[in-house]
């Protein structure tokens, strides 16, 4: 099947259709942290759907599948909805906190793709004069008269994606998109199926990215608990890895990368994080027959 990718460069925006709703996301911590140490994921009511259909697209922000916190709409730097043809569509999130559920029209046969990316944010851990665990959303410079120790400083950005086809799959998809970190599936999405093994290439800032990073996934249902992962995290080296997707339902991926601060920011921060994720659908047969409804 062969991918198609966006280049570079300004993607023309169409005016916003009838419907058109938000891209979800589910958000959950790296560790036991706090929220600027979550996760950015996004997910649809449905990921395959008819020609007219409308499906609904939610924010969730916490520690938990599918859905946990709400998300404050200052925390979202950009929700696009990509159509078929490559174009976007750019949605802004309510103003209160919430679940942020619109309702999506898909008008046109193909695969869509739901991005978001989240304000930059900084994350401090340290022990203060006293001896006890802190823990700040400010950077590092606002609290070292109040640390002995620093124990982990992050600047941290998110790139979400996922996918939904309208119609049947003709084998063509939106590979890359232009998120500065991306998660580039090798074949069609949509069509995932229980036992198959998910190739995933990365890119950043438009390039294979060759570096160092790290890999983790689950899938809804495979535990209640937070951050008890079906796939433990893995460290990688290289632009691709795999994930067997082994067990039906809806699959969290989750890659991220970091990087000493600059010389011109290391009293703000010690590490730049960048965190990429994608949400896929493996479907299972129906386990029961069809109800009729009268």
């Amino acid at each position: 099947m062969k991918s198609r990718s966006v280049l570079k460069g300004r993607i023309s925006v169409r005016q916003l259709w009838g419907g058109l709703g938000i891209v979800v996301v589910l958000l959950f911590m790296v560790g036991i942290d706090m929220a600027s140490a979550h996760s950015l994921y996004i997910q649809s009511g449905r990921h395959r759907v008819s020609e007219g259909k409308k499906t609904p697209l939610f924010f969730a922000y916490g520690h938990h599948f599918p859905v946990d916190d709400g998300v404050r709409a200052n925390k979202l730097d950009s929700i696009k909805v990509f159509r078929p043809d490559g174009e976007a569509v750019s949605i802004a999130p309510r103003a209160e906190t919430c679940l942020q559920s619109q309702m999506v029209e898909y008008d046109v046969p193909g695969t869509y793709v739901l991005t978001a990316e989240t304000h930059p944010g900084h994350y401090t851990k340290w022990v203060d004069l006293k001896g006890r665990n802190r823990n700040s959303i400010k950077p590092m410079s606002a609290v070292k008269d109040q640390a002995s120790k620093i124990v982990k400083s992050l600047y941290s950005k998110q790139y979400a994606k996922t996918y939904v086809r309208c119609g049947e799959s003709d084998g063509q998809y939106l590979g890359r998109v232009g998120l500065p970190l991306e998660l580039v599936p090798m074949q069609d999405p949509t069509t995932l199926k229980q036992g198959n093994t998910l190739i995933l290439k990365v890119f950043r800032d438009g390039a294979r990215y060759t570096g160092s990073g790290h890999w983790d996934a689950t899938y809804g249902g495979y535990s209640t608990e937070a951050e008890d992962l079906y796939h433990p995290g893995k460290d990688v080296r290289g632009d691709t890895f795999k994930v067997s997707l082994d067990q039906p339902g809806k699959w969290f991926i989750r890659y991220f990368i970091k990087t000493d601060a600059p010389a011109d920011k290391k009293d703000e921060y010690l590490q730049s994080k960048q965190t990429a994720t994608l949400v896929v659908l493996v479907p299972n047969e129906r386990k029961q027959p069809s109800a009729k409804h009268h």
